[in-house]
């Protein structure tokens, strides 16, 4: 059966999570040192800091690069709200802007056209497990002198131009939740090539407070819980670090079976004439969903009736932050509402047998070729 879901507890999970509570390492402790470990290894960064979710990435993120009140942070608005909020938790405000229509990631030239004197930041969204192109927009934060975070949520793995997508701004965000693709329930991390900046990520998601091992003579004795700042309790226990650990180990077996799958969807859907998003030369996605793109708001409504009825699970396209209630900025971004209008997404993971795919592929090609 096709689904969205993949097992979170398998057999090797489970010995990892029994040896954590056998050795009662419960809260933030040795398990989370070794997956932040195992985390930046495999990113190809310096340092990794885990937190409970990729929401919480992202706000200590902006929070570590100084993201104050009244400053500005370029977001799409084709993402997972979660984007354009961490820059609202700050009093920031989030400045959307339009995507590019064949890579569904942020427009270079979109980002140009929103820059102010308060903009701050560049917040890029793999979107789907599809890399942006980074050094397009890499350029532009230096010309004008801004902090780049890439939201990596659905890309763990993606590769632009051979690189990890995390490792290609001043601070990438993953996420662990368990519709991704490493699964620990919740959880996120931040990569980092700067000490300064791990080390304040670090000192953030503890509530500011001091280490224990850094205190010296009588401030040992009184200073325990001293806090040098403003942080929050967003630290990542022992027990989801137990899963990731294990999990880590086995992503490339993981988005190996993915791409497999998206490459049979790109040959099915391609005989009906149904498009998907467009694989840059320079980028291997990860396919966290396989996003699908129909001519109208009406094939997609006609091939979603269909899936309802036959309880074959898709994803709408998120919803433009800037129509939220919250933001409603009531911006025009023509290629965002146009997507959004006419696309969703169908499962892509390692549970699809090929068969279950081409089979997929043909209820939705043969909707869409009688309609």
């Amino acid at each position: 059966m096709i689904t969205f879901e993949e097992p979170i507890i398998g057999k090797e999970e489970k010995i990892s999570l029994h040896e954590a509570i056998d050795k009662n390492f419960i809260v933030q402790g040795p398990y989370v040192q070794k997956f932040e470990s195992l985390s930046s290894s495999y990113c190809d960064v310096k340092y990794a800091s885990a937190c409970f979710n990729a929401t919480a990435a992202l706000h200590l993120s902006l929070a570590a690069l100084g993201i104050k009140h009244d400053d500005e942070v370029i977001v799409p608005s084709f993402t997972f709200i979660a984007t354009a909020n961490a820059a609202a938790y700050l009093g920031a405000k989030p400045v959307f802007v339009d995507i590019n229509r064949d890579t569904l990631c942020i427009d270079a030239e979109s980002i140009k056209k929103k820059i102010s004197g308060n903009t701050k930041a560049i917040i890029p969204v793999h979107m789907y497990g599809y890399p942006c192109d980074m050094d397009e927009i890499n350029k532009i934060a230096e010309k004008n002198g801004l902090f780049v975070v890439e939201d990596a949520a659905e890309a763990i793995g993606a590769t632009y131009k051979g690189k990890k997508v995390g490792s290609l701004s001043d601070i990438g965000c993953l996420s662990f939740h368990s519709s991704k693709i490493i699964r620990t329930g919740e959880g996120g991390m931040c990569l980092t090539n700067s000490k300064e900046l791990d080390e304040r990520l670090k000192l953030l998601r503890s509530q500011g407070k001091v280490k224990a091992n850094e205190l010296k003579g009588d401030d040992f004795i009184e200073k325990r819980y001293y806090h040098n700042l403003l942080g929050f309790n967003y630290r990542m226990t022992d027990l989801q670090a137990a899963i990731g650990i294990t999990q880590i180990k086995k992503i490339d077996e993981n988005i190996e079976a993915r791409r497999k799958i998206a490459s049979l969807y790109d040959k099915e859907f391609k005989k009906y004439g149904i498009c998907s998003v467009e694989k840059n030369r320079d980028t291997e996605p990860v396919y966290w969903v396989y996003p699908l793109i129909f001519k109208s708001r009406k094939m997609k409504l006609t091939v979603g009736r269909e899936l309802v009825k036959r309880k074959i699970p898709f994803l709408p396209f998120f919803w433009p932050c800037h129509k939220q209630p919250f933001y409603n900025t009531k911006e025009n971004l023509p290629v965002t509402e146009s997507i959004v209008e006419r696309g969703f997404s169908v499962p892509c993971n390692s549970m699809i047998t090929e068969q279950e795919a081409v089979e997929l592929a043909n209820i939705i090609g043969n909707v869409v070729k009688n309609a």
